[in-house]
């Protein structure tokens, strides 16, 4: 690492932002709903490849989620610490827009960048979104942190080459118990 982090990229879902609906019951929900019985492994890949009108009933059941959900109390300040620092910060999901600005509410506007599902890449474990943010903003993978809870940030992350922080349990160069901690990784990063 040549000593500097510019860009953070921070996973949406249980990273950021807090749910009171989990992804199981939405999954659970959709599936019941369109009368399918199997369990694809990708359930937004799933959808779009039967057509539009199952995405838009994913969508629907996202914003319903999103209404419920809170962005981690210690958000603005994170962000304010990396800015001031002059790091990007952007926000990768495989939601749709309109549920993850709902999510974000009012601190959509703090974000750099905020790249959904509906912006064209393909979505995590996907790297390419993640290397579009490095090119538009001039930043190698050593210099960018990918934070999420979920395997798929981490495998978008690492294929990236970008250093990769879980919060939770699972894999990833470093491992956070919650998004809170971040300022303290950030520290002893940027002083190696």
């Amino acid at each position: 690492m040549d000593g500097k982090i510019k860009l953070v990229i921070f996973d949406l879902d249980e990273t950021i932002v807090v749910n009171e609906i989990s992804f199981s019951e939405i999954r659970k929900k959709v599936l019941e709903e369109i009368g399918c019985k199997e369990k694809p492994l990708h359930l937004y890949e799933f959808l779009r490849d039967k057509g539009e009108e199952y995405v838009k009933l994913l969508e629907k059941h996202e914003v319903w989620r999103a209404k419920h959900a809170k962005v981690v109390n210690s958000l603005p300040h994170i962000i304010e610490f990396l800015k001031v620092r002059g790091i990007k910060v952007a926000v990768l999901t495989r939601n749709s827009r309109k549920a993850a600005l709902l999510a974000l509410g009012k601190y959509v506007s703090l974000f750099d960048d905020i790249i959904t599902r509906d912006d064209g890449f393909e979505p995590k474990p996907s790297a390419d979104p993640i290397i579009h943010l490095l090119k538009k903003y001039g930043a190698r993978g050593e210099n960018c942190i990918v934070i999420g809870d979920y395997e798929y940030d981490i495998i978008a992350g690492k294929n990236a080459g970008c250093i990769t922080v879980r919060v939770g349990e699972g894999s990833g160069d470093y491992r956070i118990s919650k998004i809170d901690e971040l300022l303290n990784l950030l520290n002893e990063l940027n002083s190696l």
